[in-house]
């Protein structure tokens, strides 16, 4: 009995114990009976939908690059070392790799039109395949209709400008600065033999020079003298279009010195473009009385514009009359028979002006004289003084036959002639560019010597 209650006291004490021990550690640890979650349940957490959206947004689908052109969302991420091409049209971007993706960590950016081939490759595919073949004007002006792209040539270009110079002919003013810069324009394109060809062609003399030469602005004369005098320049077909036109006698008329210096000077020069090496102009020329109108440039009063126009003068007169005498010359040497036979007539084109006597007989001999005596007195001379000294000596020398015999005898002519001859000695001896000039002024002075003759 005594070893029954033992029993069960021990069991009662160990009862005991556990429940001690159970509410020691329920105070202590809260809730510890609860099962804890798994270590890989913890790194997930339960979201509501919207809030995975938010990540999504946060952390874009990674784009993966390709050789090839792929559309690129507003929400990817674009790495470095790509081509990127922006239509400007659709806002739409496609990217690729660039060739050498390895060396490239930045991007290439291209912009483009949905409305026009995106790139080289379209734009070859859109032409047609003869790219074996020279193609004329006409045809690849076709072939790149279809782009858009308008072609035009220096013609094209004078046709327009002719038009357009018309059409501000009505409207004209004196202030109106439009038609100036047409006729500036059409200048330019007329240095070109071809298209100065095209232009008489299309009446261009008619329609456009004569009307401003005529008209009542100074500017306008000048500006279509210059016009023709450039369209003339070395172009057989528009001296002969300027002859048959009859524009000779409009451009002596306006050497007359109540206009402008500009005006006159322009005449000069395309009456220079047409009349070198053409005897048919020249004889026109000779016949409305050109000759005297040149002779009365001299005789006015001298200014620095006047100046300038007397060696403008001079320097067409020496061309001229050096003109003859290099066709003798080429038909005396000239071997071929059909060649001897054009020179031939030449020379018989030549003798028919006369030009040389009429010279003479207006006096020119005696200008030439006067000028070089003018300069002699200048010394020392400037750059246009210079260009007076080889224009006036070479005429003398062109024409020694009939001037020796009209300044025979005039001594302040052959002092004039010694004194430039000592000035470009020492002036050769500085500088080898006044060699010419001294052997020109030497000849003189030896050619004139009143001792010698």
């Amino acid at each position: 009995m005594f070893e029954m209650s033992l029993g069960r006291l021990l069991l009662v004490i160990l009862v005991a114990a556990s429940l001690g021990a159970f509410l020691y550690l329920d105070t202590v640890f809260y809730h510890w009976d609860r099962v804890l979650p798994q270590p890989e349940e913890m790194v997930v957490e339960t979201v509501p939908e919207s809030s995975k959206n938010a990540t999504t947004f946060n952390k874009p689908k990674e784009f993966v690059p390709t050789n090839e052109w792929q559309i690129i969302n507003e929400d990817q991420l674009i790495p470095p070392g790509l081509h990127i091409q922006i239509d400007l049209q659709t806002g739409e971007k496609k990217v690729k790799l660039m060739e050498d993706n390895n060396k490239n960590n930045t991007n290439s950016l291209a912009i483009t039109d949905s409305s026009k081939p995106k790139n080289i490759e379209d734009t070859k595919r859109s032409l047609p395949d003869n790219s074996h073949k020279f193609k004329s004007y006409e045809q690849l002006k076709d072939d790149l209709k279809d782009l858009n792209m308008t072609v035009k040539s220096d013609m094209d270009i004078m046709d327009e400008l002719s038009k357009k110079f018309q059409e501000q002919l009505k409207l004209y003013e004196d202030s109106d600065k439009n038609l100036q810069n047409i006729l500036t324009d059409l200048e330019y394109l007329l240095h070109q033999v071809d298209t100065a060809e095209v232009f008489v062609k299309n009446k261009g003399i008619q329609l456009i020079i004569i009307p401003c030469i005529n008209s009542n602005s100074s500017l306008m004369k000048a500006q279509g003298a210059m016009l023709l005098g450039s369209a003339a320049s070395n172009n057989q077909k528009v001296q002969i279009a300027s002859l048959e036109s009859n524009v000779i006698p409009l451009l002596l008329k306006y050497i007359d010195d109540e206009y402008m210096f500009s005006v006159q000077k322009n005449c000069i020069f395309a009456l220079s473009s047409i009349t070198r090496r053409f005897p048919l102009a020249q004889k026109q020329l000779i016949d409305n009385n050109g000759i005297q109108t040149f002779m009365s440039v001299f005789k006015r009063t001298t200014t620095e514009l006047n100046t300038k126009l007397k060696l403008k003068v001079t320097q067409l007169l020496e061309d001229l009359t050096i003109e003859i005498e290099d066709a003798k010359l080429t038909f005396e040497e000239e071997t071929n028979k059909k060649l001897s036979t054009e020179a031939a007539e030449r020379v018989r084109q030549y003798d028919d002006l006369h030009l040389k006597d009429i010279l003479v007989e207006n006096g020119w001999c005696n200008i030439l004289g006067n000028e070089f005596i003018i300069l002699s007195n200048q010394i020392p001379l400037d750059e246009e003084n210079h260009d007076m000294v080889e224009a006036s000596g070479k005429s003398l020398l062109a024409m020694q036959k009939s001037c020796k015999v009209k300044l025979q005898g005039n001594k302040e002519l052959y002092q004039s002639f010694y004194t430039l001859q000592t000035h470009y000695k020492q002036l050769l001896q500085k500088d080898v560019f006044f060699d010419e000039l001294y052997q020109l002024t030497t000849e003189l002075t030896n050619t004139y010597d009143p001792v010698l003759e």
